[in-house]
């Protein structure tokens, strides 16, 4: 099952399936259809590369994981992900959770000793577990022992990511606990991502990102394409087609709906575009998807 990206009113995404309750899930996260967005959360990603090859790309670094290999996502890491060969399937198990499950409550010494060291490391963004080396064989089985409960052994699952957890730690010994020099521009680019996946559907102007960042349109863009790689405007034009493509996938509204819903003008301005960016018309991508499926 696809899970659908959903973010909160601050721009964090929201996990599908995490409860205050029980504070973990796991998603099974098909990336051939599209990539995911740039993104943040408080969960904590162990996660497995069930086919691939799988690219995740933060502010700071490109990470490219391998079929069979497993791996580990810090919390508030800015990250992108996407298949890393448009002709090959790129499918990942993510097991997410919020830290509290393991540390209990604040200032614990679970939270004190065994978790802060590498959630607050801002140099421990990806970690990868690469098949054959020290560590991997006994990460992935755990992952395979989580893929196999549910909710019901909410005790075990805990347990399990625990073991898991003094595996990271392992891992994670020998890194630098370090800062990254200046994460400011990092803080003003997730305003203006969330602004954009917020309002995308919404006629949005440089102007209205610089208002809220309080800079000029010019060092706006500065910002956002030091940590994005895309001006706002390119990006959010992409977000929108990301968005569309979903419904095309998903739904049967009418097309001219769909460029409407997603912050196009109107349908033959949106088909230009969205050829441009897939090298299918709308009405192609949604035929052969449903081949697909």
């Amino acid at each position: 099952m696809e899970i659908p990206f959903i973010q909160d009113e601050n721009g964090i995404e929201s996990i599908s399936g995490i409860t205050y309750e029980f504070p973990y899930t796991m998603h099974h996260r098909n990336l051939s259809n599209d990539d995911i967005p740039w993104h943040w959360h408080e969960e904590l990603e162990f996660n497995f590369a069930y086919k691939g090859p799988i690219i995740i790309e933060t502010t700071h670094q490109i990470y490219t994981i391998q079929p069979g290999d497993g791996y580990f996502i810090n919390t508030n890491v800015i990250n992108t992900k996407r298949s890393a060969n448009d002709d090959q399937a790129a499918i990942e198990y993510a097991h997410l959770f919020h830290p509290v499950l393991l540390t209990g409550h604040y200032r614990s010494i679970f939270e004190t000793r065994y978790l802060n060291p590498i959630l607050k490391n801002q140099s421990i963004e990806v970690l990868i577990f690469k098949q054959g080396e020290p560590y991997t064989k006994e990460y992935i089985d755990i992952l395979n022992q989580l893929n196999k409960l549910d909710q019901n052994e909410a005790f075990k699952i805990r347990n399990l990511l625990s073991e898991a957890w003094l595996i990271i730690m392992k891992k994670a010994d020998n890194r630098p606990n370090e800062l990254f020099n200046n994460s400011y521009p990092n803080e003003q680019a997730k305003k203006m991502l969330a602004f954009i996946h917020q309002n995308y559907a919404q006629k949005i102007y440089l102007d209205d990102l610089a208002e809220l960042i309080g800079m000029s349109s010019r060092e706006i863009i500065r910002i956002f394409k030091a940590t994005f790689h895309q001006t706002p405007m390119e990006y959010l034009t992409s977000y929108r087609v990301k968005q569309a493509k979903t419904l095309l996938r998903e739904t049967d509204l009418p097309i001219t709906n769909i460029a409407l819903m997603t912050g196009f003008n109107d349908s033959a301005y949106f088909s230009k575009i969205f050829k441009k960016t897939n090298n299918l018309t709308p009405k192609a991508y949604r035929k052969n998807n449903a081949l697909n499926q």
